[in-house]
């Protein structure tokens, strides 16, 4: 689901203090996010994750029971502070309901049934009012899109048990009540995002406004089908200048106004990159040799799946091969990611995140591979990660 109504968002905001505080809270104050759901059965184990850049990191589990359950912890970081609630279970929509952080908070969640994403949640966090705010003018759109997603599983099971050429009017009927389905879900989608929209055009613009506007701008960079471009560049262009000059502001734009994609057969970009001891480094050192380039994030799983057998390749044809992790994340979590993995090729970032040459490779999904060959042109891009793929490619390129 490409639009905004479904795009994971990330809050940037560095220091936060309750609303109903007048002092400083410490930022070892655990929050304490308390739920009381009615119409779920007993046993369902609902899941805390954090929001990142590519991808999301588990913060903890905890079990249903009589309606309730609880979730208490120190932010590890407070300035990633946008997490969600999912529930596994085949009664859930494979929804989530936005919860914002904040050192010492107190949020309560509220619901009836299993329309997660749509549970109140009342909180002093300022994120989270807003988040309120324009979930309010699209609750009954994204209601009936949580209905179909219960309904669309059952629908498909029904398509497939029946036979197609024994009984093909009645197969017809379920495939089109499926298709009506599914074209319904997708006009949903765009109904929620422009009245979300919509909605922004009448809010300042704060940490959580940008962050809306940033993923509109990602959206925007990567598919030039993206319905609402234009609207991504009016409200930035509402932009005070001290805003545009953010970091944040300036990956917008990049986004918003990218230079023209690169393709399989054109020279290789480069940039200024730092390695973890501030050396600077470019791309282009590794001319004579085929380089793999690999955007990660430290919130992304299958970015990490795929190290080992990355270090498998690397160890074997070291020799004529160089590979480069470029990370999308900002300075403290590549740091940290870094120190937690076993990366031993280059590791460089940018500190541009989603805003330097990733744009130009339109990444909007990672894990996102490039293979530049020897003379520094584009080979091929490679989006998504399975077990062997680097296996059989590098053993197909080098004829092993």
């Amino acid at each position: 689901m490409k639009t905004i109504a479904k795009l994971l968002l990330v809050a940037l905001t560095a220091c936060m203090i309750t609303a109903c505080s007048e002092k400083p809270v410490s930022p070892d104050t655990p929050y304490v996010i308390e739920g009381e759901v009615m119409g779920v059965k007993d046993g369902v184990v609902i899941t805390l994750f954090l929001k990142d850049t590519g991808g999301s990191t588990l913060l903890g589990s905890d079990t249903i029971v009589n309606g309730k359950f609880r979730f208490e912890q120190v932010m590890q970081e407070p300035e990633q502070n946008q997490t969600f609630l999912v529930v596994m279970d085949e009664d859930f929509p494979p929804m989530m309901c936005n919860i914002y952080l904040a050192p010492g908070a107190s949020i309560k969640v509220k619901g009836n049934g299993p329309l997660i994403a749509t549970w109140d949640v009342e909180s002093q966090v300022p994120e989270q009012q807003e988040s309120n705010a324009l979930l309010s003018v699209v609750k009954n759109e994204y209601d009936a899109m949580q209905r179909i997603s219960l309904d669309l599983p059952k629908k498909r099971a029904e398509l497939r048990s029946i036979n197609r050429d024994g009984f093909p009017e009645r197969y017809n009927t379920i495939r089109n009540e499926y298709n009506r389905m599914i074209q319904q879900d997708d006009s949903l989608e765009l109904v929620i995002d422009r009245k979300q929209i919509e909605k922004m055009k009448t809010m300042k613009p704060t940490a959580f406004w940008m962050n809306r506007l940033y993923y509109m701008a990602l959206s925007a960079g990567s598919d030039d089908e993206y319905p609402f471009r234009d609207d991504a560049v009016s409200l930035y262009e509402l932009l005070p200048d001290e805003l545009k000059q953010t970091e944040q502001g300036k990956e917008i734009r990049g986004n918003l106004y990218p230079p023209e994609m690169v393709k399989d057969g054109d020279v290789c970009p480069d940039a200024d990159f730092l390695d973890l001891e501030g050396k600077q480094h470019h791309l282009s050192e590794y001319r004579g040799k085929y380089l793999l380039i690999d955007f990660w994030s430290m919130g992304c799983g299958a970015c990490i799946l795929a190290f080992p057998e990355m270090k498998e390749v690397y160890e074997q044809y070291g020799d004529k091969l160089a590979i480069v992790s470029l990370s999308v994340d900002n300075d403290s979590r590549w740091r940290n990611a870094s120190k937690r993995h076993n990366i031993t090729w280059d590791n460089w970032n940018e500190g541009k995140r989603m805003g330097g040459i990733s744009v130009n490779f339109r990444v909007s999904v990672i894990p996102h591979y490039v293979l530049v060959n020897p003379e520094g042109k584009i080979e091929k891009q490679l989006i998504g990660y399975e077990e062997g793929m680097f296996k059989t490619l590098f053993s197909e390129l080098f004829n092993e």
